[in-house]
């Protein structure tokens, strides 16, 4: 997913947290590559790596959200406290997050060295590493960390939202026992609450010393320096940015383990087939944003290569139930039934990806696919239609982001499909800001979409994000409204982790089958396309690629 500002829905979690430290044992999973994966780059390289990307980041400050700006802020900021544990994943041969290890045994320290709960959970004490350092010299304190958080509740964006879920009533609720010590102090027991920082790099950690010289009396928390210019104690700091044309990052002297590359060259490059002229030419290193058409290209090229991974990506069709025949459950079903599955992972993914079967990722915990019984059969799909009432079909508006070429595709064979069992089919190819406006407004009556993938491993955060509280969730594009489902995911944020959660868990994964608010599609992976020099690669849930780990062999 991206995550999205949920602002105004505020969420009380409860589970058993465990104390530990920086530095547990990879586990058994990662069983002789673990070294692989937490080892540094080589240290005798000093690389420069270009890179085409699609667009320029609006900013590199929360105010904006793309997959630009997610990529900046993931290099210039790092993340928070603590991150996901890297394991090896031999499908794909690539280092990952291992969101599939069990609670807070995914989980393991960035920039704190150990940290520890009171017994009810509602405190957590982290105790900072010593001599962390930002692009400025310096040194990382616990008063960056509350900084951080009180510029949150200023700017309302997703770092407020973490707040909210995390369990934060405000911001005077970071202190700072001394230099090197925070304490958070939580409305009640999370179960979440340290996966949750593993993935929280929007709003910092800021350098606070560094960004408070450029404050001024109008503007405290520095937010016009902070869009165009970074402040962070991650891999890399932003020199330069020339809007549509390029960007250039160098490496914090200060970050361990140093990276390999030092100089990151982006320029941008909207179309996706100049793109890959341009990586086939060896002109730049890493093409993002390709078509799977693109990647099949790049397969034939003995020196290129396309890096893979499961990943958590969830495309769907989504019903828009604000619309009266798309809240008709038996009309969902009838839907389902008519989405030609294997036709679209033939013809859009050239065979690629992996049939979603759950609102679960597949690789997340408790993943089942037992519930998820649909595949194309467009007799069944008439004989639902006929149970809700449209023997005859229906005139249906099915919109997408016209820049995602992938999704046309998708849609086009979803509208021959729907054809084939009555439907009268209009698609509304959509400019990218225009889509995601009547998206988020419920304005549309269905949608191919593919900007879905939760950051955090747990069935209960992916559902209550997405499929839960319409009201107060923006991110609730389809309007779904169900009361056991919304009671479910609040209930799961106040279950410790064991038999009970688990149970509500596969229960959540049973009604979003059931009642299909989304029609799962095709998970593409993450795909990204490089020189076949470039090792390292660590996939992690925001789908970024992590240019901190890459070296050349």
């Amino acid at each position: 997913m991206r995550q999205g500002s949920l602002l105004g829905a505020v969420l009380v979690f409860c589970s058993v947290v465990l104390a530990t430290a920086v530095g547990t044992p990879v586990p058994a999973l990662a069983q002789g590559a673990a070294e692989d994966c937490l080892a540094p780059p080589p240290k005798n390289q000093d690389l420069t790596l270009v890179a085409a990307y699609a667009a320029s980041p609006p900013a590199v400050d929360e105010v904006a959200f793309t997959m630009e700006t997610e990529n900046l802020m993931a290099l210039t900021y790092g993340g928070d406290l603590v991150q996901y544990k890297p394991i090896w994943y031999p499908d794909h041969k690539v280092c990952g997050a291992g969101v599939s290890l069990p609670g807070d045994q995914a989980v393991m320290g960035r920039w704190a060295e150990s940290w520890s709960s009171a017994s009810d959970g509602t405190a957590w004490t982290f105790r900072l590493k010593k001599g962390v350092k930002s692009y400025a010299g310096n040194e990382m304190t616990c008063e960056d960390i509350r900084w951080s958080w009180a510029r949150a509740y200023e700017m309302k964006g997703v770092k407020f939202f973490f707040a909210q879920v995390i369990g934060l009533a405000t911001h005077e609720d970071v202190t700072c026992p001394d230099r090197h010590t925070v304490r958070y102090k939580i409305k009640a027991l999370n179960p979440l609450f340290l996966k949750l920082q593993a993935m929280n790099y929007y709003g910092g950690p800021f350098d606070a010393t560094e960004a408070k010289k450029h404050a001024t009396s109008g503007d405290p928390w520095a937010k016009e320096w902070l869009k165009t210019n970074t402040a962070g104690f991650g891999p890399y700091h932003l020199l330069r940015h020339v809007p549509g044309q390029e960007l250039e990052l160098v490496r914090n002297p200060h970050y361990q383990p140093r990276p390999a590359v030092g100089r990151i060259l982006i320029k941008i490059i909207p179309d996706s087939a100049t793109r890959l002229a341009l990586l086939k030419r060896g002109e730049v290193d890493y093409a993002m944003r390709l078509r799977e058409r693109e990647y099949q290209e790049i397969m034939r090229d003995p020196n290129l290569e396309v890096v893979r991974h499961t990943a958590n990506f969830i495309p769907y069709f989504g019903s828009v139930q604000t619309n009266p025949i798309m809240a008709n459950v038996k009309v969902r079903q009838a839907l389902a039934y008519a989405v030609p599955y294997a036709e679209i992972q033939q013809k859009v993914y050239f065979g690629q990806g992996r049939l979603i079967r759950s609102i679960t990722p597949e690789i997340y915990p408790n993943y089942t696919p037992k519930f998820w019984v649909y595949k194309t059969d467009l007799a069944r799909a008439k004989a639902l239609l006929k149970e809700a009432g449209y023997p005859d079909g229906f005139d249906i508006n099915i919109a997408y982001d016209k820049a995602i070429a992938e999704m046309e595709e998708t849609c086009i064979l979803i509208k021959s499909s729907f054809e084939k069992v009555g439907l009268k089919v209009r698609l509304e190819g959509l400019p990218s800001a225009v889509y995601s406006e009547t998206k988020f407004t419920r304005k549309q009556m269905a949608h191919c979409d593919n900007f879905q993938w939760p950051w955090v491993a747990d069935t209960g955060y992916t559902a209550w994000v997405y499929l839960t509280h319409p009201k107060t969730n923006v991110m609730d594009g389809v309007g779904n409204d169900d009361p056991e489902l919304n009671d479910l995911t609040e209930k799961m944020f106040q279950t410790s982790y064991g038999a009970e959660r688990l149970k509500m868990d596969l229960r959540i994964q049973q009604i979003a089958a059931e009642r299909v608010p989304w029609i799962f599609l095709v998970n593409p992976g993450w795909r990204e396309a490089f020189k076949k020099e470039w090792k390292g690669f660590h996939w992690y849930p925001d789908n970024n690629v992590h240019f901190d780990w890459l070296y050349k062999k």
